[in-house]
């Protein structure tokens, strides 16, 4: 059935037309019968019949562009010599009458649908015209043996051919058989310059040795070719060869056939694509394929001789589509995984440097005074390290594995009040926390998030401003939450932008990231932080 089932209609059309021509003429010279002239004009008649169905399949077979050529003219002349055949054979009483539904499924197939009605209308004044021939002209009737062989045969044929026609659907055969070639196919791996992926994908598409490909990842990228041993690039632009579309061209009949995403073909004159891509691949028939997918466009070219018809440049047409997207697949997953790696280097560097090197530079503020011979407690110094020690230990092995849950949520002031008094023992300033009234839940993330900012904002206040008191002020905005920040510190205009934001690129990510906000200003001598972010 799959061999048999034709992917457009006009194959089984073919077919249907032989088989029957082969029945009219056995049939005819079988129950031959004294009838003078008229039986003479039957004979010759249904010859002509087979003479032209088979002159049909044999064209056919040569070229697309000849079977194109040729289908209106084969179904015009069928329909004129079976309409005669109907008239010599007494027409009210024709045992050739049934297949008149063949001959109308012919004519519907080459006729635009908007004449479909008229051509029904014209079919049914000749039938019931043809009625009245008897008047004109007095025709013998036929043996009741032909009738009776014949109507069994329309029968048989009609089954055969519906049969046909409704075995596996287009989709289906398209699916199958290019599923078949990229199964059995042998794809290499997808390289930076993918030219080999995509000749090897349109090798297994068409089934030819001479190609070449012409595509591009991006529309800003210049286009890239790739061809087959002994084929180079065009000294020209590549406008033309970018610009064909997925279809036959054929260099010595000068004609170029489009075929449309459902699988209908138009035919023309060769077209600028063809010309381009038969004078590249030096060849009088090429096969052009071309596939859009996304930002990512290839054209490609297939040296083949003929026959091609519609079913194979569809099959070509699927093949490499799908190859090119499971390319672009390929692609976009190793993009992802560059992308994810350089994200999470970055939040290693973001986390390590808010938080290990912070706590690292706290304990050298902590031994300081102890290694410059200062009078200190020894054992209160020890005590602080070994308390930083064991909060980086767990920051870090949060660091290594985050097991948080970014939904769960935490009440704010309680995070950042553990927070506070941890720094301000670290760095041995004063640090004071006041909360304003109001809603200051927020996710656990959150919480995360501004504390790792807190740490990094004292330890720059005190390591590069000399603060020795850092106040916060946390409120709720609306339906964000507000930190504001402020220290006595050495007004350091190092630490102030342009435009009043914070020239931290640890700091503006991190917030940026929660879709917060960061402004710094010097007011009164002092220097004030104000974050805001939202709730969740």
């Amino acid at each position: 059935m799959r061999a048999l089932s034709a992917l457009r209609p006009w194959r089984t059309l073919d077919f249907a037309r032989l088989l029957l021509a082969v029945i009219y003429t056995v049939v005819s010279f079988a129950f031959s019968s004294a009838r003078h002239w008229v039986e003479m004009a039957e004979h010759v008649l249904v010859l002509l019949m087979l003479l032209l169905a088979l002159s049909a399949v044999y064209l056919s077979s040569r070229s697309w562009v000849t079977d194109m050529r040729i289908r209106a003219p084969v179904i015009c002349l069928d329909t004129l010599l079976f309409i005669a055949l109907l008239l010599v054979t007494n027409p009210s009483n024709s045992p050739y009458f049934s297949g008149s539904f063949f001959v109308a499924v012919e004519v519907a197939l080459i006729v635009r649908r908007r004449f479909h009605m008229l051509v029904a209308l014209v079919a049914g004044a000749v039938a019931i015209g043809s009625t009245w021939f008897d008047d004109i002209a007095l025709m013998p009737s036929e043996p009741e043996a032909e009738r009776v062989v014949l109507r069994a045969c329309y029968l048989a044929v009609a089954i055969l051919v519906t049969g046909v026609l409704l075995g596996p659907r287009r989709e289906t055969l398209l699916e199958h058989e290019g599923d078949r070639r990229l199964l059995h196919g042998e794809l290499p791996a997808p390289r930076s310059d993918h030219g080999p992926f995509l000749l090897q994908a349109l090798r297994l598409a068409t089934g030819a040795d001479a190609v070449a490909v012409l595509f591009r990842m991006a529309s800003h990228e210049p286009p890239r070719f790739a061809g087959s041993d002994g084929l180079e690039a065009p000294s020209a632009g590549f406008g033309d060869l970018l610009a064909a579309g997925t279809g036959w061209h054929d260099r010595s009949r000068n004609a170029s056939i489009s075929l449309s995403d459902d699988g209908i073909a138009a035919l023309g004159r060769l077209s600028l694509g063809g010309q381009a891509w038969t004078a590249v691949l030096e060849a009088n028939t090429v096969l052009t394929v071309r596939v859009t997918i996304g930002t990512f466009e290839a054209v490609g070219a297939a040296c083949l001789n003929d026959p091609c018809h519609e079913d194979n440049a569809a099959i070509a047409q699927r093949v490499f589509e799908s190859a090119c997207e499971e390319l672009t697949v390929r692609n976009s997953l190793d993009l992802a995984h560059v992308i994810a790696g350089a994200r999470e280097r970055e939040r290693l560097q973001r986390e390590l440097h808010d938080s290990v090197l912070q706590a690292l530079a706290s304990i050298r503020f902590q031994i300081a005074p102890l290694l410059g011979g200062q009078p200190v407690e020894p054992r209160l110094v020890v005590e602080n390290v070994d308390r930083i020690a064991k909060d980086q230990i767990a920051t870090i092995r949060w660091i290594i594995n985050p097991e948080v849950d970014e939904e769960d949520f935490a009440y704010l002031p309680e995070t950042l009040a553990m927070v506070v008094r941890s720094l301000g023992e670290q760095w041995g300033i004063s640090c004071n926390l006041k909360v304003e009234d109001g809603n200051c839940a927020t996710s656990a993330m959150i919480g995360r998030e501004l504390s790792f900012a807190v740490r990094e904002i004292v330890a720059n206040a005190v390591r590069h401003a000399g603060a020795s008191a850092v106040d916060f002020v946390l409120e709720p905005d609306g339906n964000r939450i507000a930190l504001q920040v402020s220290d006595d510190g050495v007004p350091n205009m190092a630490r102030l932008g342009s435009s009043g934001a914070v020239p931290s690129r640890s700091l503006m990510r991190r917030i940026q990231m929660l879709g917060g906000e960061v402004f710094l200003q010097n007011i009164g001598g002092r220097t004030t932080i104000r974050i805001t972010v939202p709730r969740k």
